[in-house]
């Protein structure tokens, strides 16, 4: 029987390359192996820079957060100017819900920047195999801690 994988990837309200090619990456794995909490919402009538638009974001990716087993820091979405704020509050709202946080390089590096490392529990190469044994142990710890 396989064990799905609920993820969330870090974006920022779009789809950035290392997003598109992770979920390439993990789609190798079969249909049933993950699912995606992490597809980007946008309402062009919405401005995420006011107080309100802003609190509409927050809940928003608190709603994809939560039930998922882990998120994954992309670094390459990381670095891009604009996204830090956005991902900075996922990062949080993972440590808030008790998600561990797995860093992924940006594409053509082999380890995630310092900077990232940091803000992860572990880091894992582009290799969607590893990913999913990394979320499935953690999932077996969560039950046999009882936490879940």
């Amino acid at each position: 029987m396989i064990d799905t994988c609920d993820l969330f990837l870090t974006h920022a309200w779009r789809y950035h390359n290392d997003w598109k090619q992770m979920v390439e990456a993990l789609n190798t794995q079969g249909i049933r192996a993950w699912r995606n909490f992490s597809l980007p919402w946008y309402d062009p009538a919405l401005d995420p820079r006011t107080p309100e638009g802003g609190e509409i974001v927050c809940r928003h990716l608190e709603v994809q957060i939560i039930p998922c087993d882990a998120v994954l820091l992309l670094s390459g979405v990381y670095q891009q100017t604009g996204c830090r704020k956005w991902i900075d509050m996922e990062i949080e709202m993972a440590r808030r819900h008790g998600k561990p946080v797995i860093a992924i390089p940006a594409i053509g590096a082999t380890e995630p920047s310092a900077e990232v490392r940091s803000l992860a529990d572990m880091a894992v190469g582009w290799n969607a195999a590893a990913i999913m044994a990394m979320t499935r142990q953690y999932k077996r710890k969560m039950v046999a801690d009882g936490r879940r």
